[in-house]
């Protein structure tokens, strides 16, 4: 589909004869631009003499069309695209690093601007890089002998993290292409590479790229005048532009606060942990097994609290088994006996009878030892999540209040969530030797 780009008409009457000529200019889906000349001559001496000839139409490439090819094939030997690509690099070894056009043609981008060998060629020698360099056959072409590429992966890496600037705030709409984009900075002068970032799942664009520009003084320059002057994108959004080793210092110190954090939540939960093992309760755990779908912790508590203050129930709902820990230590072996006895000898939770022991030895210290260490995870992260005054502008006390009343409502009901918290009334949370997550 061609488009048409403008149309010119001039008229001049010498006497009796009215000659009008009409240039048209139209724009080929390949990019080049046809122009077409027409002579229209009327003699009104002899109304019946008309003459109307064509006198040319020729087709050449779109200045526009120079630059893209230019850009694209520049693009293909560039120094990050040529130490990546591998299917480049293995031919550049056939031919002292010439690569035929016929080879070039196959590559998508260049397909879509155009496959014409002297549109290429007439194309490439407007370049001023110096990166590109064409055979006298103008077939093929190579990268210069005198532009030769980095010696190692590091070497480019730091090279270009010099000249690469991070531009963030375009819209994250499906125009925003990287034609569209590659028009948008050309304002700003030649770049060498610019790179949609996308999003990781999705792989929609993330509204920043990374943009290359030919040297480190380029880049420098572009950041500093984008201080100066906002660099405003097609639909008016203001851009931010940072030099890519500034974003990376950015990121060192993000890293370093998160470590940070890490070390202080990580002492935290050593604090807890140090806390809860001092008041480990031995001799006082009961394991029960084989449990009911029906079972929950308030079946399993109905049972054990006739014979121990409100005893902790360490049990999910489907679980095939849970562990009773009691509130005053050497107590499991008498208060399981005295919950067998109360059922003649057996212990049915549910609609099912359970098998129950008290735990000893290394088994009770393995059991202490995992059981403190999530317990103790979990309390810093309560402690996170209730701190720092960001709820709702609700001060730390008044949030507190709201929460233990919060607390107080649950543990009046039937306590079974799947986080694996045990209901837990508040005078038994102050009783002496009892921790509460």
């Amino acid at each position: 589909m061609t488009e048409s780009i403008s149309s010119v008409q001039e008229t001049v009457v010498n006497g009796d004869i009215v000659t009008t000529v009409t240039e048209t200019k139209t724009l080929n889906p390949d990019h080049t631009v046809t122009t077409t000349t027409t002579i229209d001559k009327t003699d009104h001496a002899d109304e019946d003499n008309h003459v109307t000839t064509i006198n040319q139409t020729t087709s050449t490439p779109s200045p526009d069309l120079d630059k893209q090819i230019i850009r694209q094939i520049e693009y293909y030997f560039s120094d990050v695209n040529m130490l990546r690509d591998k299917f480049l690099k293995n031919e550049v070894i056939k031919d002292d690093g010439w690569i035929p056009l016929s080879v070039l043609t196959t590559f998508k981008r260049l397909q879509s601007l155009t496959t014409d060998f002297k549109t290429i060629m007439d194309a490439l020698k407007k370049s001023i890089s110096g990166i590109l360099q064409l055979h006298e056959t103008e077939d093929k072409i190579r990268r210069h002998p005198d532009r030769p590429l980095p010696n190692s992966h590091a070497e480019l890496e730091l090279a270009l993290k010099n000249r690469t600037v991070y531009v963030e705030g375009i819209p994250k709409t499906a125009d925003v292409t990287l034609d569209k984009l590659l028009h948008f900075f050309d304002k700003y002068g030649s770049t060498d590479n610019i790179q949609m970032k996308k999003q990781p799942k999705t792989k929609d664009f993330a509204g920043s790229v990374f943009v290359v520009f030919p040297s480190e003084e380029k880049a420098h320059e572009f950041v500093e005048n984008s201080k100066k002057t906002p660099v405003k994108y097609d639909d008016g959004s203001i851009l931010e532009c940072s030099l890519q080793d500034q974003l990376t210092n950015r990121g060192k110190e993000k890293q370093a606060k998160k470590e940070k954090k890490q070390e202080e939540l990580e002492k935290k939960t050593n604090e807890h942990l140090e806390k809860l093992n001092n008041e480990n309760c031995l001799g006082a755990l009961i394991h029960l097994a084989g449990m009911a779908a029906s079972a929950s912790r308030e079946l399993i508590k109905e049972k054990f609290l006739p014979f121990a203050k409100m005893p902790w129930i360490d049990f999910n709902r489907g679980d095939p088994e849970a562990w009773v820990r009691l509130n005053e230590a050497n107590t499991a072996k008498d208060v399981l006996e005295k919950v067998l006895a109360a059922g003649n000898g057996k212990l049915v939770i549910g609609d099912k009878e359970v098998t129950s022991r008290v735990v000893e030895g290394e088994e009770e210290a393995r059991f202490w030892k995992e059981a403190n260490e999530k317990r103790a995870a979990q309390r810093t992260q309560k402690n996170e999540r209730y701190s720092g005054g960001k709820r709702g502008g609700f001060s730390k006390k008044k949030r507190r209040g709201g929460q233990k009343r919060k607390n107080n409502q649950n543990q009046s009901n039937e306590s079974d969530d799947d986080d694996g918290a045990s209901s837990e009334s508040n005078s038994a949370k102050k009783m002496k030797g009892v921790t509460t997550d």
